[in-house]
């Protein structure tokens, strides 16, 4: 015995959601104050207009030691500095999401 006439069309909304964050990535946290502090007292420096030179005299003046307990240098300070910067950019990128491909699609039902 077959069902005469008893399908119906049901409606399903479809679309694609993406989302472009940088929560899922791996960032090594700074969990040492004194390595936390290096990359404060760097920034704050940098941000005065003073270059690498000056920066490692000075660091070395202050008697700071990098974190492998050396003295510094103005290509340390530079990759220092580099580092420091593109951990920023990672962590202040926008979080962008958006919804796309929107579809109602019918499907028949017995």
């Amino acid at each position: 015995m077959t069902d005469v006439g008893l399908s119906t069309n049901i409606p399903y909304l479809t679309f694609t959601y993406r989302i472009k964050t940088n929560e899922f990535g791996y960032t090594k946290e700074l969990t040492d104050n004194s390595h936390q502090n290096l990359h404060n007292t760097i920034s704050t420096l940098k941000h005065e207009c003073l270059g690498y030179r000056k920066i490692s005299k000075k660091l070395n003046e202050m008697g700071i030691k990098s974190v492998t307990g050396k003295t510094f240098y103005p290509s340390l300070v530079s990759n220092m500095w580099r580092t420091i910067k593109r951990r920023e950019e990672k962590l202040n990128r926008e979080v962008i999401s958006e919804y796309t491909d929107f579809d109602i699609v019918f499907v028949e039902r017995y």
